[in-house]
């Protein structure tokens, strides 16, 4: 690098010249000659100079009165000058030889050199690096492969962790039981019925305590799995190591739904059962599916590929997070726990308290957050609707999960895609176009619109978006608006960085009712039939809408 460096201050670096493997004859053969005849120069100054000192020597001998030497002054003082002549030749001559530039022949051979030796040490460092990066990786392979011989996968405390899961929902059934019986006795008091339903909260504490102790130990051996150990799943097909990686960590076999304390919501949902529970001082909600042998798996990989975009940023994901997967041992039910924001999805705010104009920009860049992070995970939602996009606390804007057992078209095409006589489906979708990002982007468009236009009148074009010229809102909104309804819309990340959502963050929140309203949203992100027509007669439209 040194010698890179001092070349390159020296030469043109943008020179070309001859670049053949004799060029460095050429340039021995020529610094051959030049060095000769520069040793030739210096050995006749040197010859010069020795006389014209010799001389001097003579000389000074005459001006010596202790000397007895005698000498022809004549003689010595007439061949001075041309020991002089001699001397300024030779000087002249040797620093013409120094000073004098090279020629363009020769500085073609000078280029030609440089150029080559800089194509050699190219080759060098090229060599060294390659030599640097095998050394490093034979030493991190060193480390792997040490720790890997270190390195003995057990899963006896994972059986061991499974069989006090065991133990302890076979004494919570048996509480359970007991409690049932009591409750139908002819002994039944208060008192005693107080303390089983204690002891049935405590052993469902430690089940749940049991289980995330599972969870971790199940994503260890899902770290062996992937970096070390691939056979671990088959050599131990009884822990259902496999059925964790698949799931990205969600299906669980530990937890059931009837050993949970969970209510169901049949006000919010008749299509699907729908139950209402406490796990660790958060509220949850159970969404039941139905699934066969041959949906199961695609039901857990859309559930895994949900999962893995929120786990990317977390909450700053702005996705509903996902957080068990259970299956029903006895029905064709697969349950999806959620957490449960009572009365927040926009159907259910804007029935009750609408959001104002700050906290609706405030949501719906958090909304725009979680339609970024599924698009970028190549996710098509296909069935954003005001009941499942969550208004948290009125300021967090959450995009809710969608049903895993239906495909992008079936849910596009479901009837819930309607929002007060507004549809959401994008006008390629009627056309018979698949789903796509641009899609769920003309459907947030239509939510933005939603909730900024209040209760002003709004017309319809003949394709189907609404009219947004002729209606008062700030221009910022407005030509977002129009960007999201045209046929080249923006993505979720220019949304984001459209200057309505600038200074969004700086909005001050206003305060929240002080009374606690009823929950009126569909949580499970879909309402019956029977609810939508009911909403939309309410609201004068025409059903057919």
């Amino acid at each position: 690098q040194e010698l890179t460096a001092s070349l390159m201050m020296v030469y043109d670096q943008d020179s070309e010249a001859d670049d053949s493997e004799d060029i460095f004859q050429q340039f021995f053969k020529w610094k051959n000659v030049k060095m000769k005849k520069l040793i030739r120069v210096r050995d006749d100054t040197d010859t010069a100079l020795r006389t014209l000192a010799d001389w001097f020597g003579v000389i000074s001998k005459f001006f010596d009165l202790t000397s007895e030497t005698s000498s022809d002054l004549e003689e010595v003082a007439g061949t001075v000058d041309e020991i002089l002549k001699k001397v300024e030749l030779a000087v002249c001559e040797e620093l013409n030889t120094n000073l004098s530039g090279h020629g363009e022949a020769e500085k073609g051979i000078i280029r030609s050199v440089y150029n080559r030796v800089m194509h050699k040490v190219c080759q060098e460092q090229s060599v060294i690096a390659v030599i640097q990066n095998r050394y490093l990786a034979s030493v991190e392979f060193k480390k792997h492969s040490e720790e890997w011989r270190n390195r003995r996968p057990n899963i006896s405390n994972l059986l061991s962790i499974k069989k006090t899961v065991k133990n302890l929902k076979a004494q919570l059934r048996w509480k359970l039981v007991e409690k049932e019986n009591f409750e139908e006795s002819d002994d039944y008091n208060e008192f005693e019925m107080t303390r089983i339903k204690e002891e049935i909260a405590d052993l469902r504490n430690r089940v749940l305590q049991e289980i995330s102790k599972e969870q971790e130990e199940y994503e260890k051996l899902a770290c062996l799995v992937q970096k070390w150990f691939p056979e671990l799943p088959l050599l131990y097909p009884e822990a259902g190591i496999l059925n964790y990686v698949n799931s990205s960590g969600l299906l669980t076999c530990s937890l059931e739904q009837k050993l949970l304390d969970a209510e169901p919501k049949k006000e919010l949902s008749t299509k699907r059962p729908l139950l209402c529970s406490e796990i660790h001082g958060q509220k949850v909600l159970l969404k039941g599916y139905s699934v066969d042998v041959n949906s199961e798996a695609k039901v857990i990989e859309r559930v895994a590929e949900y999962h893995r975009a929120w786990d990317q940023q977390k909450e700053k994901s702005g996705l509903l997070q996902l957080l068990f997967l259970l299956f029903c041992k006895s029905d064709p039910l697969v349950y999806l726990m959620v957490p449960y924001y009572p009365g927040a999805s926009l159907g259910a705010l804007q029935a009750d308290t609408p959001l104002t104009l700050q906290e609706a920009l405030k949501v719906m860049k958090g909304v725009a957050q979680g339609l970024q992070t599924l698009h970028g995970a190549n996710i098509v939602h296909g069935s954003l609707h005001g009941n499942n996009v969550f208004a948290v606390n009125r300021n967090q804007g959450i995009v809710g999960d969608f049903d895993f057992t239906k495909s992008e078209e079936q849910r596009a095409a479901a009837n819930t895609m309607v929002v007060s006589t507004l549809s959401l489906v994008s006008p390629e979708l009627k056309m018979g176009q698949p789903p796509s990002p641009a899609s769920d982007m003309y459907a947030y468009g239509c939510l933005l619109f939603w909730l900024c236009i209040q209760n002003q009148e709004f017309g319809i074009k003949e394709d189907g978006t609404p009219e947004v010229d002729v209606l008062v809102m700030g221009d910022k909104v407005k030509s977002l608006l129009l960007n999201l309804f045209c046929c080249d819309r923006l993505t979720a990340e220019q949304v984001l960085r459209d200057d309505c959502f600038c200074e969004v963050d700086m909005i001050p929140v206003s305060p929240q009712p002080s009374e606690e309203h009823e929950p009126r949203e569909e949580h499970d992100s879909e309402k019956t039939d029977e609810k939508k027509m009911q909403l939309t007669e309410e609201n004068g439209a025409n059903p057919a809408q």
